[in-house]
């Protein structure tokens, strides 16, 4: 087949999926006719990459691109395929002749919109924050074009508002919502901003009720109206209406299984799950709780699999705060039962979790700040219980330490390092921060930060030879011999030894009265 000839068959399938296309999130029988041409779709948007095709083509290919990222996140909860499929359709309206053209900007930012919906779902709320501005921008700038437009201002403000209650930015988030809600009444808007009402301390449940049952009254799509049952038994279990609260999140998880069919491993179903653990754990049926926390795990293990450890086992947890959330309520329900080291092993599990997320947020992050201590709080519970002292006094240091530290800087820390070899414990715990964060990168190219590492090495070793003989020194001296002998091993063979350095050089820190707090930076 000759270049021409394969590009004309390339048009021919372009016409034929967009044609095939029916996925609508209001329909459910349109789920299942596009889960079947799913995979013929995605190869035929990527294979339009490769062949010069008209803007009609470029147009129809990136909506057909933006739907099946929609579909991909919303249906099978697959978002780092959904995240391609946005981010295709951007690229190939970018590359467009048109790409200035009210109708191709007005694709773009429905692209951007959705792609900002991912990124949340990731928990990579910077990156959704951008893509969702960048999207308002453009539907701003065409709102004296077409209605459309005016639709797609409504629906970016409550993303953003969506967002900022993700982010437990209360006042930022009702904003939004009340901004969307005045350009149309939405039962989604409603429900989210009576979400705000009910974290809201104290909390707002009478007004959180009275727009829920607006918003059912408004809902006509099955998964809209399962979400709002559920947030309704979240006000109940609140008000302790327990029974009422019950027949909502049954109600809520057989809408949800009638929607999603046979795939249950769905993160919705795992919401519902997790509150029927609260209202069992809230009654004391603690057997029946454990079951549905466990329940909620093995959906959520499965959710967010894409954020598990590199070369990690299947079974191990992945890195996001909603694993960290259903452990810990699973620590809970093991304490009250009493069995203290299941109990242990579930928070450390979650503390785990929550250090590595630490690790790689590169910004102060309140919730995990405060997740971080509530860990603590429950292990020094379980000390307590299994009388072990010196657990409980570890666990009351590292508490105080994070306390000590949160929103700091390694500058605004420095009042607490000891004076001595100031400037090689400043510069240790620089390059410190540069060799974990080189041994957790999950990109294949890492050239920039391995200079960036070696660069750094040089410095330490010029601190190391001005530095005065000592502990300090000497650890300063291994982990740069260390760090130089696995940077240029392949990466799964470094790793551990990389890590292994960077904690014997933090335990010496620590000797030394330094504050360690391991963030990237």
């Amino acid at each position: 087949q000759t270049e021409s000839e394969a590009r004309d068959s390339l048009k021919i399938c372009v016409m034929l999926m967009s044609d095939l296309w029916k996925f609508n999130p209001e329909q459910i029988k349109t789920w299942n006719e596009s889960l079947h041409i799913l995979e013929h779709a995605k190869a035929v948007n990527f294979y339009v990459l490769f062949y010069n095709l008209s803007d009609t083509y470029l147009l129809k290919t990136a909506w057909l691109s933006t739907q099946v990222g929609m579909f991909s996140a919303m249906a099978l909860n697959a978002f780092i395929e959904a995240q391609t499929s946005l981010e295709l359709s951007i690229k190939l309206l970018d590359t467009s002749s048109k790409a200035k053209n009210p109708t191709f900007k007005r694709s773009r930012a429905q692209a951007l919109h959705e792609l900002g919906r991912v990124f949340r779902y990731q928990g990579k709320y910077s990156e959704s924050e951008e893509s969702l501005l960048n999207a308002l921008q453009i539907f701003e700038h065409l709102k004296s074009t077409s209605q459309s437009s005016s639709q797609g201002i409504a629906e970016t403000l409550h993303e953003l508002g969506v967002l900022e209650v993700k982010k437990h930015n209360l006042d930022s988030a009702a904003s939004f919502l009340q901004k969307s809600l005045q350009m149309r009444r939405n039962s989604s808007t409603l429900h989210q901003l009576a979400a705000v009402h009910v974290a809201r301390k104290p909390a707002e449940l009478v007004k959180a009720k009275a727009l829920l049952q607006e918003a059912l009254g408004l809902s006509r799509h099955i998964g809209q109206r399962a979400a709002t049952l559920k947030q309704l038994a979240r006000v109940t279990i609140r008000q302790g209406h327990l029974d009422r609260a019950d027949d909502y999140l049954e109600q809520a998880l057989e809408l949800y299984l009638e929607l999603y069919g046979d795939n249950k491993l769905h993160m919705n179903v795992a919401a519902v799950k997790f509150q029927q653990g609260v209202l069992a754990l809230q009654r004391e049926q603690f057997e029946q709780s454990w079951l549905h926390f466990s329940e909620c795990l093995r959906i959520r293990r499965s959710v967010y699999s894409y954020a598990r450890p590199v070369g990690c086992a299947a079974d191990e947890n992945p890195n996001h705060l909603e694993i960290t959330c259903v452990l810990h309520e699973l620590g809970r329900v093991a304490f009250s039962q009493a069995r203290f080291v299941p109990a242990k092993e579930t928070l450390e599990s979650e503390r785990i979790i929550l250090e590595r997320l630490v690790e790689s947020n590169t910004k102060t992050d309140e919730r995990l700040f405060q997740a971080r201590l509530t860990n603590l709080t429950w292990l020094q519970k379980c000390a307590r219980e299994m009388a072990d002292d010196d657990a409980i006094a570890q666990l009351t240091m590292d508490r105080a330490r994070i306390k000590k530290t949160h929103g700091g800087t390694l500058e605004e820390a420095g009042a607490y390092y000891s004076s001595d070899s100031l400037a090689l414990q400043h510069k240790s715990l620089e390059c410190r921060a540069l060799a974990r964060r080189f041994a957790l990168q999950n990109n294949d190219d890492t050239s920039l930060e391995k200079k960036e590492m070696l660069d750094s090495l040089s410095e330490l070793s010029e601190q190391i030879n001005e530095a005065t003989p000592g502990a300090m020194k000497e650890a300063a001296s291994q982990f740069h011999s260390n760090i130089l002998h696995w940077i240029d091993r392949p990466r799964k063979k470094g790793r551990t030894p990389i890590l292994k350095a960077c904690d014997d050089l933090r335990d010496v820190l620590r000797d030394h009265g330094v504050v360690v707090n391991d963030s990237i930076r």
